[in-house]
């Protein structure tokens, strides 16, 4: 067998192709220019609406100050299309209340490894419109050289504005990346590229946001790529939304979470008796966290070695790893043998989350 490598692959005109005999080149499989990570939004491991900073859409980091910011998943209806998809669920981000100059509303999507474009011409591209008030929204990048040892500071990125319409509509910004030559990373393995979509910002962000303004708007974003080099929107049209099994296990590679709600006797796997009033179980997680990860553990378990049934209340982890943690737990009620293995199932309720996010 052969092997065939190659820079690009052109259609009959010398336009780069996103089919090949007809079958779409997969963004994320055959299409590593692109780092963002969820950009269809179909992942949205932690809820789907809040009005708190944090993450919500898996790799997407709301930040906002003053008003109401409420992020939220919102669906198409069956039968949409953008380009040649047929999406599912997309992105909003509603502003209002805001009047300081210290007052903004964001959304950033950090790319790992500050190396990642770095000293190339990029466009980042996708779709966006403004779902309601008035207003437009900026963009902006920076590179991020983490913690530990002595990092360079941060190196922002000129913003550019993101003029929206009330209809859907492809956009493409072209952005310069700076060099990192010279510079030093951090030691702690938490450095990146970070985008941040601002949809309303005061004057302390003007130097960031093109002196966007505070804003009462709502910004809908879907299909949000990078792709090298200087392109137009025509570009947009070649994107084609990620598989859901792999685009998962990316998401899953900085966060996942399990859930149980009213579902009793949902097991588990093995544990073990650590005393007669105690227990502990192995978790291993779904894909290898990017760094050691924290996590959190809530709700009601239940260990069963044969001649007890121990539930357990309250909860320690012990010796997170990038693949697995230890997950003790005190019995509020019964007891078991020590030393020996137990099953262990959930009882009602049950929240796992594990975080490695940068």
């Amino acid at each position: 067998m052969s092997t065939l490598r190659t820079n690009a692959i052109l259609d009959a005109s010398g336009g780069t192709t996103a089919t090949v005999n007809g079958i779409p080149l997969r963004p994320g499989v055959l299409d590593p220019e692109n780092r963002i990570i969820n950009g269809a939004f179909d992942f949205w491991q932690r809820g789907t609406s809040s009005t708190a900073a944090g993450f919500l859409a898996d790799r997407f980091n709301n930040g906002l100050s003053g008003g109401t910011v409420t992020t939220s998943r919102q669906a198409f209806s069956a039968g949409d299309t953008l380009g040649s998809n047929n999406p599912s669920f997309f992105f909003r981000q509603t502003v209002s209340g805001q009047s300081a100059s210290s007052h903004y509303a964001q959304t950033t999507h950090p790319i790992e490894g500050v190396r990642s474009y770095a000293g190339q011409t990029i466009t980042l591209l996708g779709w966006a419109r403004r779902s309601s008030g008035s207003g437009n929204a900026a963009i902006d990048l920076t590179q991020y050289f983490g913690s530990g040892g002595s990092p360079s500071g941060n190196v922002s990125i000129s913003p550019q504005t993101l003029t929206l319409t009330g209809s859907w509509a492809a956009f493409a910004l072209t952005f310069v990346i700076p060099s990192i030559s010279g510079k030093t990373i951090g030691t702690n393995n938490n450095d990146y590229l970070t985008l941040n979509l601002w949809t309303s910002a005061g004057s302390d962000y003007n130097a960031r946001t093109n002196s966007l303004g505070v804003q009462t708007i709502g910004v809908d974003l879907w299909g949000i790529h990078i792709k090298q080099g200087t392109h137009t929107t025509a570009a947009v049209d070649l994107y084609r939304q990620p598989e859901l099994g792999p685009e998962l296990e990316r998401c899953q590679r900085y966060y996942e979470r399990f859930d149980i709600a009213g579902a009793a006797s949902y097991y588990l796997g093995m544990g073990m008796m650590w005393a007669t009033n105690a227990g502990r179980l192995v978790v291993p997680y779904k894909m290898q966290k990017r760094a050691i990860p924290s996590v959190f553990v809530s709700g009601t378990l239940r260990f069963g070695d044969g001649t007890g049934i121990g539930v357990v209340t309250s909860f320690a982890v012990d010796g997170p790893s990038v693949d697995t943690a230890l997950v003790y737990g005190t019995f509020s009620s019964g007891s078991g043998t020590q030393g020996r293995a137990a099953q262990v199932y959930t009882d009602t309720t049950f929240s796992l989350g594990i975080d490695a996010e940068l």
